[in-house]
């Protein structure tokens, strides 16, 4: 299930524009502290991490440091 998740996430990310935009502040940190603590992920979970952190960075730029 974890990796049905992952790999729909993967596909939603990669395909919209908009990312993970839509996600809260307290969501995206919550997401991105757990690809930090994670080992041993999946490609399709590496490049999810990937996103979230670009999303961070993003956040970051705007003045709005959620991360």
């Amino acid at each position: 299930m974890k990796y049905l998740l992952c790999l729909a996430m993967f596909f939603l990310v990669a395909c919209g524009n908009t990312g993970m935009s839509h996600l809260s502040d307290k969501e995206l940190r919550k997401r991105n502290a757990k690809c930090r603590m994670s080992a041993g992920l999946s490609a399709p979970e590496i490049q999810v991490c990937k996103n979230i952190a670009r999303e961070c960075e993003r956040r970051a730029k705007d003045g709005n440091y959620a991360c």
